[in-house]
């Protein structure tokens, strides 16, 4: 493997966030000092569909994506999918972050609709998915599993499942992300270590809270944290190992490339 000069991918963020404008811009000194060059910034709300959009425009080392979380299910109001498809059509973004969430007080049947609407339209666009789930693993991949085959690019953001929903999901493709929660969660090691390298992807998903049993920040600079306890934890030199993530990063983002 040829090695480029080092560069990190962070798979997973939300720098749109209001709360970020008055540290947002060292936010991103840090993280070029750090290497940091590609993230993927995910919008959760049609309200934040545009900031998104106009952070992208400004930030080369920011890819968009679009989406409505589920915990935003019911803000959808009545064209928010044309709305959303006449976005896309102008934009070189995918669609996130979607997805399905039993945890959360938004009316399950509303979060289907919207997340079944949102899967159709990157299919048919051809646009790279980020998908969060919460407690409805089954269902997710039973409607992944039926999708119109090709499927575009699928990444599972912050993966929390079992190892035969890894199996399944791996079966259909799918990028598996994961975050800072492995320097806590113990059991998931067993899932990281069943994830092949060519299927991985690594993420901030700033700007969470961080966890005061993790010695990692939810911002992108301290991503390298994360890599380094991965490719320890995968036995891979450094190098090798940010090298294979940002390959990945390259091929499940290539419909929006190049910049």
């Amino acid at each position: 493997m040829i090695l480029s000069p080092a560069r990190y991918l962070d798979s997973h963020c939300h720098l749109q966030a209001n709360r970020l404008i008055p540290v947002r811009e060292a936010m991103f000194e840090r993280a070029r000092a750090a290497g940091v060059a590609r993230m993927l910034c995910n919008a959760t709300a049609e309200k934040d569909w545009q900031a998104v959009v106009e952070l992208a425009l400004t930030r080369q080392e920011i890819l968009p994506f679009l989406g409505i979380h589920p915990w935003w299910a019911e803000t959808a109001t009545s064209g928010w999918d044309k709305r959303l498809r006449s976005l896309l059509v102008q934009t070189a973004a995918g669609v996130g972050e979607i997805g399905l969430d039993k945890c959360c007080r938004a009316d399950f049947g509303q979060q289907q609709l919207l997340f079944e609407t949102q899967l159709q339209m990157a299919v048919e666009l051809s646009r790279p998915i980020v998908i969060h789930c919460v407690k409805a693993w089954g269902r997710i991949v039973a409607m992944l599993e039926q999708l119109t085959r090709p499927l575009p690019p699928i990444m599972i953001h912050a993966f929390s499942g079992s190892e035969d929903i890894l199996q399944r999901l791996l079966r259909l493709g799918c990028f598996i992300s994961f975050s800072a929660r492995l320097d806590n969660d113990h059991k998931m090691h067993h899932c990281l270590l069943a994830t092949p390298l060519t299927n991985l992807l690594l993420e901030s998903d700033a700007p969470g809270k961080p966890n005061n049993q993790t010695v990692f920040s939810a911002e992108p600079a301290a991503i390298i944290q994360l890599y380094r306890l991965v490719a320890t934890l995968k036995e891979t030199p450094l190098d090798e190992f940010r090298q294979e993530i940002w390959n990945n990063g390259e091929i499940f983002t290539h419909t929006i490339l190049p910049r």
